[in-house]
């Protein structure tokens, strides 16, 4: 009887004993702090891990730089949303890699000979990978010749779909607009019309029609060119008045358009009309050649814009001027206009040469600014 009550006990003991270890042990490992690693995610500078106990503890304040971008903060991917701000307080359950992000700053540009002042409207393409462009900034186009329709495009024999699809955020952390032309051998879907048959590629053009006016100032785009013969990039403008009294007589400043057979050369144009009645076609236009290569990298295209004077910029650096005196004909640039970017493919007015075998050709777009110049400047936010 005393042989069975010891053995009794003794089991008790061992299952009460069993019972106790897990919770013994679980609580002698649970870490007490964790380690986090910082990465610089596109910037430059070096910082240290940092050892964060559990109940928490402010982050290393930030000692990464990255020029002409800002700090905004710590992801946990890297490009997630932001997560936690500089010197912010954490309280970790594991180790960590934070990601810096950073925002594009817009250094006002120097011009000789004028004052840019304020920045009067931006748009930088920030967001995530796949994503859209603002669309309180921009529409995104099909091919159509209403006048409503973006002033109306795929005009000029073009042999490309317009599609919404062709537009997207790159999602990095400079951000850019890309639009993607590429070769197709049927009717994609979703396409919208094809106003040249037969069509044979997809690309993508978009514009602040009645969404954004901008009238006088130094507007300028950053792009690097599609590479490739047929290729027909443009960042232009067309007066708000296309839905009243159409072109020509709205106006139309190209302020850059290029030819993917001729990488060396960038000209601008300026269309009107033969005068306010007679609704006659005429332009003058000048060019930039053989001082870069604007395919194999970014450039600058601007428009310093003032009553009576359009000048035009690769680089910031004048390479044309238009006033009343050189066009000789009904001057509709005192008026508000909106802008595009595009990639025509084919078209048959003298630009892109012939199609050169590409399956696929990318038009990025890193930003859209405008600033006054000289004290003059508006842009105008309609929705």
């Amino acid at each position: 009887m005393k042989a069975k009550f010891l053995g009794i006990l003794t089991a008790t003991l061992i299952v009460l004993a069993g019972l106790a270890a897990p919770n013994l042990s679980n609580s002698a490992s649970a870490a007490s702090s964790h380690t986090i690693t910082f990465d610089a995610n596109g910037g430059s500078g070096v910082m240290a891990k940092q050892i964060v106990p559990v109940k928490g503890k402010a982050l290393t304040a930030v000692k990464y730089v990255r020029d002409t971008h800002r700090f905004i903060g710590w992801s946990l991917t890297k490009t997630g949303p932001v997560r936690y701000y500089n010197k912010s307080v954490v309280k970790p359950t594991k180790k960590l890699t934070l990601y810096a992000q950073w925002k594009p700053t817009v250094k006002t540009p120097m011009l000789a000979g004028h004052t840019v002042g304020k920045l009067l409207w931006s748009d930088s393409f920030s967001g995530p990978v796949g994503g859209l462009i603002d669309d309180t900034n921009w529409t995104s186009r099909y091919c159509g010749h209403d006048a409503n329709n973006g002033g109306g495009t795929c005009h000029n024999n073009e042999k490309q779909w317009y599609i919404p699809e062709a537009t997207r955020l790159d999602g990095t952390t400079q951000g850019n607009a890309v639009i993607t032309s590429k070769k197709v051998t049927g009717t994609p879907a979703n396409s919208g019309p094809c106003m040249n048959p037969p069509c044979s590629f997809t690309s993508g053009r978009f514009d602040t029609q009645k969404k954004v006016s901008f009238q006088y100032g130094y507007i300028e785009a950053r792009i690097k060119m599609p590479a490739g013969g047929g290729n027909w990039p443009a960042f232009w403008a067309l007066g708000d008045a296309m839905s009243e009294v159409s072109w020509p007589r709205a106006g139309e400043i190209d302020i850059a358009e290029q030819g993917g057979n001729l990488p060396m050369r960038n000209t601008a144009a300026v269309h009107f009309s033969v005068s306010q009645t007679d609704a006659g076609h005429r332009y003058v236009w000048g060019q930039e050649v053989n001082q870069a290569n604007y395919q194999s990298d970014f450039h600058t295209y601007g428009l310093a814009w003032q009553p009576d004077r359009m000048e035009f910029y690769v680089d910031r650096e004048l390479f044309w001027t238009v006033t009343p005196t050189n066009v000789q004909g009904y001057w509709s640039f005192n008026k508000p206009f909106f802008l595009i970017l595009n990639n025509a493919v084919q078209g048959t007015a003298g630009f892109g040469g012939n199609y050169s075998g590409w399956a696929e050709s990318k038009t990025i777009i890193d930003y859209v600014h405008a600033w006054e110049l000289n004290g003059q400047g508006s842009v105008v936010k309609k929705k």
